[in-house]
């Protein structure tokens, strides 16, 4: 969905504190806002079927809140292949489909990362080099600072999985230490991926990010497959 360019310029001077959104610009100068996804580690072993259910409750300038939302289908299978959406947000009230914009596969067997574009039928493989995740306690967490402060938050069950529990707060680097961002974040060892991430900036509002329907077990292969109508265009080798 597209939102204001006004919107956009509000969003500017807080993206650096604020990484789970990010904007484009589309092609009539507009900009278009989407949620950084639940980092889903190309791992071998581990394979699930899933949604992530993304909320966004966003301060208006007049007063009240604006509330969108939108899901995501996910997968992993057992050669460790990675297949996500992206989908526009859609009113958080409504029980609408939210649109599909492009599906992505990340192949570590390959090493191939294919993106299909839903509006132009498009898809483009590049190559891809799968990355060591090393993450043990939440892959949404921005990282050390002497202004960034964690505490636990224990443990407990999310679609039957045990997983861990971490609160990280981001406050400003002066000697004010007014809190930029705080965020809840619970790990599932299991399966090397945040379950649930809770983000929230005192400009942006509140982001969550929840894994629900998960299904473990080996995902249908068509689903890491090229749809039929589809064209591959722009492949580039290494």
């Amino acid at each position: 969905m597209r939102a204001s360019v006004l919107l956009g310029l509000s969003l500017g001077f807080a993206l650096a504190t604020f990484p789970a959104i990010s904007q484009d610009s589309d092609a009539v100068g507009g900009v278009r806002t989407h949620i950084v996804g639940i980092d889903i580690p190309p791992i071998a072993n581990a394979p699930f079927t899933a949604k992530v259910l993304v909320t966004w409750n966003r301060p208006l300038m007049g007063g009240g809140m604006a509330s969108r939302k939108y899901y995501t289908r996910v997968a992993r299978d057992s050669q460790g292949r990675v297949r996500r959406e992206t989908r526009e947000f859609i009113p958080a009230d409504s029980n609408a489909e939210p649109p599909l914009r492009t599906f992505t596969v990340l192949d570590p067997v390959s090493s191939t990362r294919t993106v299909c574009t839903r509006s132009t039928m498009n898809c483009a493989i590049s190559p891809f080099q799968a990355r060591v995740n090393l993450t043990t306690d939440g892959g949404a967490l921005t990282g050390a600072g002497s202004n960034v402060m964690r505490e636990s938050l224990g443990q407990q069950t999310m679609n039957d999985l045990p997983v861990v529990g971490t609160r990280e707060t981001v406050t400003s680097q002066d000697n004010t230490r007014v809190a930029l961002t705080h965020s809840d974040v619970w790990y599932s060892p299991d399966l090397q991926m945040d379950l649930s991430v809770d983000r929230n900036n005192p400009q942006l509002g509140e982001v969550t990010l929840k894994v629900i329907e998960l299904t473990r077990g080996e995902p249908d292969q068509s689903w890491f497959a090229i749809p039929s109508g589809y064209q591959v265009i722009g492949s580039r080798s290494q």
